[in-house]
């Protein structure tokens, strides 16, 4: 009889053991660490000697003091081959930029709003031709500003496509943060439905707001919150660990700062009221998240893949390549060789476009310098993450994207 208890218990250990080491491994599946393995440029087409020219040039910027620090990502062929971390998280902060920093990605928020739009597309709950008064009911009966006098009553009816490709006409003068002043974004729609809107639905290229009215329509149709919706159809299983509307208390030590006009500016008052970041309450579709350049990664290579990632698919691929199409109507102009396409710009003309992406490729990127691209003709995707204001005479989107393609010698 003792021995049947001792081979027991030992079963039981070993049976526990077991348990234990499943639970590690499905953990490690759903949330993967943001530092990940980097294999050789040369194995996909690439030259190191040239990826390095990336290092170079971030380097001189952070020696220059035009940002604090970087990191960088570059993956080809389904294998990252750049990921590197640059200079420190803030101007007047000795502390090295960490690879697995967070960064409020500020616009780059929107692609991710898209892609849950169109989840809820492929579900037949929304449809591109529905108006959005079906969904939002007080979206209905809008006003359109006049030039002279009073708004008068739109012509058009505005549809859901419209909130994707910034056609809306919703348009709101206030900063980004006066918007965050409202404690949810359900109170800031109920003020900022009342104001008129800047042009007929379909007929000019607006940025920004509609994305935030697409996010409401996600939330009115699925009837959960954004930030819970990403997290359980998308961020989840994508195994995305370090994404967050509003980052929890320990993950604070890896923000990077940002930086504006040259100051770090830590409390983030340029961006949002100390009362937000303390309720951590508004979750808005068109800015807000904060990611990791890894992380940012894993989304962009599902769309990539054609909507997988991993063995787990979230989108049709032809509904990736919906998104991926140019949705302007005629007339509707948005730059110089390209269009714009289901919350993403897309590349029709590469030397119209002033860009070295292939035709097909799309991108977008944050007001706090962070760009990426997805090119599917390459099978190339860059990611650049910064925290500095302003940054458009910095020309990250194009110094990156010419050292990165340089270094395609195939």
């Amino acid at each position: 009889m003792t021995a049947v208890r001792t081979v027991g218990r030992i079963l039981s250990a070993m049976l526990c053991r077991c348990l234990v080491a499943l639970l590690v491994w499905t953990s490690a599946a759903v949330a993967e660490p943001s530092v990940i393995r980097v294999a050789d440029p040369e194995s996909v087409g690439m030259s190191s000697e040239r990826l390095r020219r990336v290092e170079t040039w971030l380097d001189g910027m952070v020696e220059r003091r035009e940002a604090a620090g970087f990191v960088s990502l570059v993956a080809r062929r389904g294998k990252v081959v750049h990921h590197r971390a640059t200079g420190t998280r803030g101007m007047s902060v000795s502390e090295a930029m960490p690879l697995d920093a967070l960064f409020d990605v500020a616009s780059m928020t929107k692609p991710l709003t898209a892609v849950a739009a169109l989840m809820l597309y492929e579900e037949g709950r929304i449809s591109l031709s529905d108006p959005v008064a079906a969904h939002l009911p007080e979206f209905g009966d809008r006003q359109v500003a006049a030039r002279r006098g009073k708004p008068v009553p739109a012509r058009r009816e505005m549809r859901v496509r419209h909130l994707f490709t910034h056609t809306s006409g919703v348009n709101d003068p206030r900063s980004r943060a006066e918007t965050y002043a409202f404690p949810t974004m359900a109170l800031y729609m109920k003020d900022f439905v009342q104001l008129p809107l800047q042009a007929e639905p379909g007929t000019r290229w607006i940025y920004g707001d509609s994305l935030d009215v697409l996010g409401y329509l996600i939330e009115r149709v699925s009837g959960q919150g954004l930030d819970s919706f990403l997290q359980q159809r998308l961020l989840g299983p994508l195994g995305i660990a370090d994404t967050h509307y509003w980052p929890p208390e320990a993950k604070q030590s890896r923000r990077a700062m940002l930086v504006v006009n040259g100051e770090d500016d830590p409390t983030r008052v340029s961006r949002e009221p100390p009362e937000a970041g303390e309720a951590k309450t508004f979750v808005a579709g068109a800015s807000g998240l904060h990611t990791t350049a890894a992380d940012y990664w894993r989304f962009c290579q599902m769309l990539l893949n054609g909507g997988e990632f991993r063995g787990t698919r979230l989108l049709g691929p032809r509904s990736v390549t919906l998104m991926s199409e140019d949705h302007l109507e005629e007339g509707t102009a948005y730059r110089a060789g390209l269009g714009f396409g289901l919350g993403v710009a897309v590349v029709l003309d590469r030397a119209g476009s002033g860009l070295p992406y292939s035709p097909g490729s799309y991108y977008w990127g944050g007001s706090q310098g962070t760009v990426f691209w997805i090119d599917p003709a390459e099978e190339l995707v860059g990611v650049l993450m910064v925290q500095v204001r302003p940054a458009r005479g910095l020309y990250l989107r194009e110094r990156f994207a010419a050292l990165v393609y340089s270094a395609i010698v195939d």
